[in-house]
């Protein structure tokens, strides 16, 4: 579409709004291209989202890494839970190994990374689980601790940099006592 203004022949250039220079013109003066280009619209969506997402993508990564984490660490606080459950129904004749057994394959973790302990408490004294007491006042403890690591998703989320050691991996380690007598 060509304009006539005062007798001379005008062409619109690109962009949102109209820019005209003469007819005959191939190149803008340097004042008027920035002229041109900072009233120019196009394309500031793309470069904001641009700008934006990276911040984004860290939100999103650190998000799901966060939650995986605490997947991870209800499962072996569900896993502890579950070896206390069964001291306790169980009382002073369960064997360690068989909760130590139930609460490994709770948590999907090797029987090394599970510690049970017993204390049998003799008047505020811990003695041997097998012993008895003297005084008849007792107290009969069970203490399981599950140690094992989360590796995240994506190695530049924040709990890695925040809860991470050098390897990249996040440590977990859930302990529950319960009195059973």
């Amino acid at each position: 579409m060509l304009h006539a203004i005062s007798g001379r022949l005008l062409r619109p250039q690109l962009g949102s709004r109209r820019r005209f220079q003469r007819a005959g013109d191939t190149a803008l003066s340097p004042r008027r291209l920035f002229a041109a280009l900072f009233s120019d619209a196009n394309g500031v969506a793309l470069v904001e989202t641009a700008m934006v997402a990276p911040f984004l993508a860290l939100t999103i990564m650190g998000t799901v890494d966060i939650a995986r984490y605490g997947a991870a660490k209800m499962k072996i606080q569900q896993a502890v839970n579950r070896g206390l459950e069964m001291s306790w129904m169980g009382g002073k004749d369960i064997a360690v190994s068989d909760i130590q057994a139930q609460a490994a394959a709770q948590a999907n973790v090797d029987a090394a990374g599970v510690t049970v302990t017993q204390t049998l408490e003799c008047g505020g004294t811990a003695t041997s689980w097998s012993s008895t007491c003297a005084s008849g006042e007792t107290a009969r403890y069970t203490q399981i601790q599950i140690s094992t690591t989360f590796t995240p998703s994506f190695a530049l989320s924040p709990l890695t940099r925040a809860l991470g050691n050098s390897n990249g991996v996040v440590p977990i380690s859930v302990t529950g006592v319960l009195r059973i007598q």
